[in-house]
């Protein structure tokens, strides 16, 4: 028996507990699979594109839209969403009207509110809550 724990304390690799062993052998295997997931995302991930915005001045709007035509636009979606939000068909129905009034479509409408700046933006909202001021009553006025 003297023997065999001689033989132990001799030939002893590592002298930390069984459990703390097998614990440090797992961080260890943890910390080289995640190394290598990190390292295949960065092989199998898709090149970054560059946003319009960084690499290209933006596109200049279509000439159907004006400030006024987008504010007018704004406004009357604004108000007609509201008005026919039980019945989205016809609150899309009305939007066709408008857009057919202007001679745009949605796609230019779209296009051209992508294209604004923020200053922009910010200057074309405070104009959009006076149209709607001013339109309200065609959506919500006595005649309804």
């Amino acid at each position: 028996m003297k023997a065999a724990l001689a033989f132990r304390k001799k030939n002893r690799v590592c002298p930390l507990k069984p459990g703390i062993r097998l614990l440090l052998i797992m961080l260890v295997f943890f910390l080289i699979s995640c190394a290598r997931q990190e390292n295949q995302e960065q092989v199998l991930s898709w090149p970054e594109e560059e946003t319009p915005e960084e690499s290209e001045p933006a596109l200049p709007p279509p000439p159907g839209i004006t400030d006024e035509i987008y504010v007018d636009i704004t406004a009357r979606a604004a108000l007609i969403f509201d008005k026919y939000k039980e019945d989205l068909d016809e609150a899309h129905h009305q939007m066709d009207l408008v857009y057919q009034k202007h001679g745009v479509t949605f796609a230019d409408y779209d296009r051209y509110r992508r294209n604004l700046t923020p200053d922009k933006k910010r200057k074309l909202e405070k104009l959009v809550q006076e149209h709607i001021q001013k339109v309200y009553k065609e959506y919500f006025g006595p005649h309804e």
